[in-house]
């Protein structure tokens, strides 16, 4: 019996612990057919609904408050900023938001000039809430694909393609 509570205690423990690791990822995709830079920033639904109730009020829902939804959307494009290598910030377009299975995601675009040798990005989503927060940047379709991990004290990362 000692030996059944111990590994019960075991297996929630690492619940809990994973549960703790607070993560996004954003795809940044360079569509070559629109010229478009593409965002699509992925939240666990999970952790928005705290996210939420945490931002703007502790009754806010996420799955089935449009009001809520947008709120978040707003929330995540003012966290997500571009600037060029220059250092003057790229406006972005807010393209929507969804809840799909277990992720919210927010979308956005914008055209960067051609000749583009890279940007600077800041992603600080959540970060405010939750210092372990991880977002994850992949940028994908102008040569290999880069990743850019935005944690701790990491504000502004360059990407050059």
């Amino acid at each position: 019996m000692h030996l059944l509570a111990t590994v019960l205690m075991l297996l929630m423990s690492t619940t809990l612990m994973a549960h703790q690791q607070k993560a996004s990822e954003t795809t940044a995709l360079f569509n070559k057919n629109t010229g478009q830079l593409e965002l699509m920033h992925r939240f666990y639904l999970h952790d928005t609904e705290h996210a939420v109730q945490s931002l703007f009020d502790k009754h806010a829902d996420i799955l089935s408050s449009k009001k809520t939804q947008q709120q978040f959307a707003d929330y995540v494009a003012k966290q997500f900023q571009l600037k060029t290598l220059n250092g003057d910030a790229i406006k972005l377009t807010d393209v929507g938001f969804e809840v799909d299975g277990k992720f919210f995601w927010v979308y956005q675009e914008t055209k960067l000039p051609e000749t583009a040798a890279g940007i600077k990005m800041f992603n600080g989503a959540l970060r405010d809430l939750w210092p372990t927060q991880v977002n994850m940047v992949n940028v994908e379709g102008k040569g290999k694909v880069r990743t850019l991990y935005f944690s701790h004290d990491k504000t502004w990362l360059v990407t050059r393609f």
